[in-house]
């Protein structure tokens, strides 16, 4: 019985050696995490530190705060030496997404420890600014931010006096200026929106911007879900209706029947790329009846140079007319004071262009001007930025790409930190009970602090590595 046991036993352990032997061992694994690597639960689980604590529990509290973006503030140092490590004044929005989003995926193994932690503070507080805060509020403080990220001179702008204070600019306007920030010496207004909101404002404040500013740019920051997608365009007098007139003017299908030659041929120098078609009342050989300007521009000419061609004449011609009404009624008035600002700003003359503009309805009621975000795409300085990625789940993968490295370096910190700060409020403001003592949170503040001191350590020695 006893042999039987032993053959038993060899051909057992043969068999389990033939199906897992190294290879086959590996081979299992690698599929066993293949079919969860995609698994919310198992990011969820790996996004979470070996005792159970949130990211976030491990993260530096930055305190939002309305001071971000005034020169000279405790809080406005503290953002700005968290996030020096993007770039300061002279890295853009676009670098700056461009510098973020990199780090997030994990694309480059040189990434400090200084870049990860300012890279994860950044998504935690535009996080918390899209999701705690209603839109004004929310726009007010992202106002600040944007100028403490950029650092050095950058200031928000809250009253016309904050203008000249920070430029010697004097800029009059009726309540908050057009101006919301100035980054490395340009105007910006900022605009924290959502996927169809309109960017709108004072029309007349932005006419009076022109009088002693002779640029702004808008910075339209829109919510994709988590995340924040960045464009901007710019707005000066010479300029002013690429932004408030021909992306709103709306144009409709005219023909002007029964044309000479010479009529057709001033038609056709007159209106340019505004002909659709032409169509001659005879069929010249060899050549369209209907001549699309859009496909072949060369045909005008071709056209215009057939020998003899008043005979296939009386002439059709179609084209886009602009159309008067909409908006651009209700900013202009009428077509007579539209054409005078279209002269004072062939003109040049900036003093031409403010008192033409400055007669026009939208100035003198005043309206509030809107601008859909299909028709910011219109303006021809329009500039799509990138979208930076938010919310928890850019903040897992950043942690799960770096994660070793924090929980070796920033981890321990943060959480002996953490302790520490619990245990002192126990010890001076929580009352004693039958089970804990002031003294003893005092005590375990005492140990946390010996812990945190050893691992403050650590974490500069490291760093210090890293910056050599």
């Amino acid at each position: 019985m006893s042999d039987l046991k032993d053959i038993l036993r060899e051909e057992y352990e043969k068999s389990i050696a033939e199906l897992m032997d190294p290879h086959a061992l590996m081979t299992m694994i690698e599929e066993a995490l293949a079919a969860t690597a995609t698994s919310p639960e198992i990011i969820q689980e790996m996004a979470r530190t070996a005792t159970g604590e949130n990211i976030e529990d491990l993260l530096p509290v930055l305190k939002i705060t309305e001071d971000w973006g005034k020169l000279g503030k405790r809080d406005r140092s503290i953002i700005e030496n968290f996030t020096a490590q993007l770039g300061g004044e002279e890295t853009s929005i676009a670098e700056k997404i461009i510098n973020l989003n990199e780090i997030i995926a994990g694309n480059d193994p040189a990434t400090t420890i200084a870049e990860i932690l300012t890279t994860m503070m950044v998504v935690e507080v535009l996080s918390s600014i899209l999701d705690e805060f209603t839109e004004p509020a929310g726009g007010f403080i992202f106002e600040g931010f944007i100028a403490g990220l950029f650092g050095g001179k950058s200031i928000q702008i809250e009253k016309p006096e904050d203008i000249t204070a920070a430029t010697g600019q004097k800029v009059s306007a009726k309540g908050k200026p057009i101006t919301d920030v100035i980054l490395a010496g340009r105007h910006y207004s900022l605009k924290l929106l959502g996927q169809t909101t309109a960017v709108a404002g004072s029309f007349q404040n932005m006419v009076n911007h022109f009088a002693s500013v002779d640029h702004v740019t808008y910075l339209d920051a829109r919510r994709e879900g988590d995340d924040l997608h960045f464009s901007e365009f710019d707005i000066t007098l010479p300029t002013f209706l690429q932004t408030f007139y021909e992306p709103i003017v709306r144009h409709k299908k005219v023909s002007d029947t029964g044309l000479t030659v010479q009529r057709l041929r001033n038609r056709i120098n007159k209106l340019g790329d505004s002909v659709i078609a032409i169509k001659t009342s005879r069929k010249i050989p060899g050549a369209s009846v209907l001549v699309h300007p859009r496909d072949e521009k060369d045909q005008f000419k071709a056209l215009l140079a057939v020998e003899n061609l008043e005979q296939y004449g009386p002439f059709r011609i179609t084209y886009y007319a602009e159309k008067f009404g909409g908006k651009v009624k209700q900013y202009f008035g009428s077509a007579a004071k539209l054409h005078a600002v279209q002269d004072a700003i062939r003109s040049g003359k900036d003093e031409n262009i403010l008192a033409k503009l400055r007669a026009i309805p939208a100035y003198t009621k005043p309206e509030q001007f809107a601008i859909t975000r299909d028709q910011t795409k219109k303006i021809a300085s329009y500039r799509d930025l990138g979208t930076l990625r938010l919310g928890d789940s850019a903040l897992q993968q950043t942690w799960m790409n770096y994660g070793q490295r924090l929980m070796t370096t920033i981890a321990p910190v943060y959480r002996a930190l953490n302790s520490f700060t619990s245990n002192i409020n126990s010890y001076f403001l929580s009352p004693p009970t039958k089970t804990s003592s002031r003294t003893e949170y005092g005590k375990q503040a005492i140990g946390d602090a010996v812990e945190l001191r050893e691992n403050t350590d650590q974490v500069v020695g490291t760093m210090e590595k890293e910056s050599k």
